[in-house]
This record gives C-alpha cells, sequence and structure tokens, in this order.
C-alpha cells in the first residue's frame, strides 16, 4: 500500500514538473538545440584561443580581449535585434503568423542601419584599447583582431535576427545544425589559417580572424535557406513581408531598445573590468583569460536556457496564460541547475588540469607563472557559476513577460557598480589580482538573487507589457 502511495506520488510530481504546457519537458525541447548551438559557439572560441595558445600567450590573451571588443561594439544591436524572439514569440501565441516574418525583416533593417556605426566604430575601438596599458605586443594583435571580427559581426547581427525567429517559433534545431557546421567550417580554417597550410602561409592571429569570419558567413547562409524554405514560405510568408513595416519596427525599438541599451552597458561593464584585468601584465591576462575560457563553457550554452525561457514565457503571456509562463520559468531554472551543478563539480576538482590544457609547455615564452592563478581563480569561478544560471534564466523569464525596463536598470546599475570598484581597486589601491577576482564572485551572486527576487515577486503580472 505504501509502495503505491509513493508510486503514485511520484506519477504527480513527474506530471506538475516535467509534462504539460510549460514543463520541464516542453521547455527541454525548446533548450536543447539551443545549448548545442551555444555550445559550438563557446567550442568556437575556444578552440580559437587553444589554437592561438600555441603561438604565444599574448596571441591568447589578444583574441579575449580583441574579441570582447568586438562584441561590446555590436552589444547594442545585438542585445535589439534578439527581442526578436520574444516578438515572434508573442505574435505566435497571439495567432498573428504573419507579423512573425515581419518581425524578423524589421530587424534587419536594424542591421542595415547599423553598417555606418560600425564603421565609425572600427576607428574608435583601437583608441579605446590604448587606454588600458595593455603590453605593446598583445595591443598590436588585439587591434588587428578587432578589425577583422567587428566588420564580420554583420553577419553575426543577421545571424541573431533569424535565429531569433527559429527560437521564437519553438523550432531551434535548425539553429543547431546551423551552429555546429559553423564550428566546424571555422575549426577547419582557422587551423589552416592560423598554422599555415595548403599553399597558405601562416597568419597568427590574422588568419583567426578570417577563420571565424567564413564561419560566421556558413551559418548565415544556412539559416537564411531554412528561413525562405517553401514550408516558412507557406506557413508565414517570409517572402512577403521584406519590407518597411512602421508599427512591427516601432515595437521592436520598443521592446528591444531596453535589452539593447542593457547588453550594450553591461558588456561595456565587463569589457572594461577585463581590460583592467589584462593591465596587470602579460601573466595575469593570460590566467584570467584562461578562466574565462572555462567560464564560457558554463556560460555560453546555459544562454539556451535563457532563450527558452524567453520564448516559452513570451508565448504564454502573448496567450494570457501567466501562471503557465511562471511554470516555464521555473521548468528553465531546474533545467539550467543541472547543468551548471556539474560545471562546478569539474571546477572544483579539476581546476589545475583545466587551466593546463591553455598552458602548453612547448610555448617560448612559458606559462609556469600563468597556471598557479589560473588553478585559484577556475575554483572560485565554481561559486557563482549557480548565479549566473539563475540570471540567466529570470532575466530571460521577465524579458518575455515584457519586464524588459526594470531588467535593464537592475542589470546596469549592478554591473556599473562592479565596475567602478573594480577600478579603484586595480588603479588607485592597487589591490593583488586575487582579491580583485572575489570582487567578480561578488558581483555575480548579487545579480543572481536580485533577478531572482523581481521574479519572485509577481510584480512582471500586474502590468505585462504585451505587445501585439
Amino acid at each position: 500500500m505504501q509502495e503505491q502511495t509513493l508510486k503514485i506520488r511520484a506519477f504527480k510530481i513527474y506530471r506538475t514538473h516535467f509534462e504539460g504546457a510549460g514543463g520541464i519537458k516542453q521547455l527541454f525541447v525548446i533548450a536543447y538545440p539551443v545549448i548545442i548551438s551555444n555550445a559550438s559557439m563557446a567550442a568556437m572560441m575556444l578552440i580559437d584561443r587553444w589554437y592561438l595558445a600555441h603561438v604565444s600567450k599574448s596571441h591568447m590573451a589578444a583574441a579575449m580581449t580583441g574579441g570582447l571588443m568586438v562584441f561590446a561594439c555590436l552589444s547594442f544591436f545585438v542585445g535589439t535585434i534578439n527581442y526578436t524572439n520574444a516578438l515572434v514569440a508573442q505574435y505566435l501565441g497571439a495567432g498573428r503568423k504573419h507579423n512573425c516574418s515581419a518581425a524578423v525583416v524589421q530587424s534587419m533593417v536594424l542591421v542595415l542601419l547599423s553598417i555606418p556605426v560600425i564603421g565609425i566604430l572600427s576607428y574608435l575601438g583601437p583608441q579605446f584599447l590604448s587606454l588600458f596599458g595593455h603590453a605593446p605586443e598583445q595591443f598590436r594583435l588585439e587591434g588587428i583582431y578587432f578589425q577583422i571580427l567587428l566588420w564580420s559581426g554583420i553577419l553575426v547581427l543577421m545571424r541573431v535576427s533569424l535565429t531569433g525567429f527559429f527560437a521564437g517559433i519553438g523550432r531551434t534545431r535548425v539553429v543547431m545544425i546551423a551552429n555546429v557546421v559553423s564550428l566546424f567550417v571555422n575549426a577547419g580554417s582557422n587551423y589552416i589559417f592560423i598554422f599555415g597550410g595548403f599553399g597558405i602561409p601562416p597568419l597568427g592571429i590574422v588568419g583567426a580572424g578570417i577563420g571565424t569570419s567564413l564561419g560566421r558567413l556558413v551559418g548565415f547562409l544556412i539559416l537564411l535557406a531554412v528561413y525562405l524554405s517553401a514550408g516558412n514560405r507557406k506557413e508565414f510568408q517570409t517572402h512577403k513581408t521584406w519590407c518597411f513595416n512602421p508599427p512591427v519596427f516601432r515595437k521592436l525599438i520598443r521592446f528591444g531598445l531596453p535589452t539593447g541599451v542593457d547588453l550594450m552597458l553591461n558588456t561595456g561593464a565587463f569589457n572594461i573590468f577585463v581590460q583592467l584585468f589584462h593591465a596587470y601584465g602579460a601573466t595575469v591576462a593570460a590566467a584570467v583569460t584562461i578562466t574565462f575560457n572555462w567560464d564560457m563553457v558554463a556560460f555560453i550554452p546555459m544562454l539556451g536556457f535563457n532563450i527558452a525561457t524567453m520564448s516559452l514565457v513570451g508565448r504564454n503571456v502573448g496567450a494570457k496564460r501567466p501562471e503557465l509562463a511562471k511554470k516555464a520559468a521555473y521548468s528553465g531554472l531546474k533545467l539550467a541547475y543541472v547543468y551548471a551543478g556539474g560545471l562546478v563539480i569539474l571546477f572544483l576538482l579539476l581546476p589545475t588540469q583545466l587551466a593546463a590544457v591553455f598552458a602548453p609547455e612547448s610555448v617560448a615564452d612559458g606559462y609556469s607563472e600563468v597556471l598557479p592563478l589560473a588553478t585559484v581563480m577556475i575554483r572560485l569561478a565554481a561559486v557563482y557559476v549557480l548565479a549566473d544560471a539563475t540570471t540567466l534564466v529570470f532575466s530571460g523569464a521577465l524579458r518575455g513577460a515584457g519586464d524588459t525596463k526594470w531588467v535593464m536598470y537592475a542589470s546596469i546599475a549592478i554591473h556599473w557598480i562592479m565596475v567602478c570598484g573594480v577600478f579603484i581597486a586595480v588603479k588607485i589601491l592597487q589591490i593583488k589580482p586575487i582579491t580583485v577576482w572575489f570582487m567578480f564572485v561578488l558581483f555575480v551572486l548579487s545579480l543572481g538573487v536580485t533577478m531572482f527576487l523581481r521574479f519572485h515577486s509577481n510584480k512582471w503580472q500586474k502590468n505585462p507589457n504585451v505587445v501585439y
């Protein structure tokens, strides 16, 4: 009798948490292709930096600072265009499928508007990098890498637009396939262009930029081909909405702009934080680069939970089902904690082995001083991985519900308080790097708690900014 009661209780738990609308199963179907897609993106960056680590530690560090500077320059447009996901999901939930493709086209209009801005930033970016006092060789290399990747960033923006469409309608497997193919193109072409082969001379960091750009191009072309396929033309009229649609464009700007400003200022803050860390010198720069290489393994795949939660919450809010939206958010959190928990164990048990992957003994300028510092930093990173998961899931849920302005204000405030504290610690008080790293850990923890409290308060339900 007792055994039967336990089975019934277990079945009810399974039905409550896993089955049905907003459950773990539904969210996982959307999330897992995005997780694999994002994992392939993380692998792309890891492979590039691993290749460059075998050239020199300055090359590896330059790939991080130059690449991060590129993302900081693109972040406003990435964040704004990324709201295509929630917009498409809400239009789908409201039964207005023709507006799903209209939202994609309006986001591509925004991509075209970004081109003059990218031209200006291609000049200003290296000037900004010169302010941080990086080692001369690293500064030269990061400037080269920055220029190449910034211009191919136009392809990134187009991919974000198309990814928002497929995530919004819940067909994320397409994105997964595009990113995995892009990964293989990137890995192969980068190896050839960095080290030389097939008649091509070794190009070092220039080759890394060329190979990455080729991978981006292939991924974009795959997404575009599927977007314009016969099935999508029939269901979403993807061939008939290639025109400027002022009402939809205004909605994209109205609700996407806070996300764009949020990402721009937050990425800018994180960019300054990393650049300040690299000002400690080549050894600290290499150690923090190694740590963030592994941080990417945790953070970037978990963006899949952010995107899936945003999509599912947006769909349920659009259909006026707030309780299912709430259930979807907590389903996302449970899945994210499973993944993050595995990384916590890995970072705590094998930090030295993880650091050694990017510290090859064969390189002439050596990593003997880098390895101990990177080991401590990776172990401390285990402390904030669960907080990262919390932030990503609940910020995605809040944005999917239209609570974008609050997320923007809270996130910007916390990021820039952190940057001001780090600036004082590094430039004025000249505190040791490991102490500054403790400050970063506290920042991530506070961000996770803040997003959880906002969602738990249910204030997003009282005045949801639904955009249909």
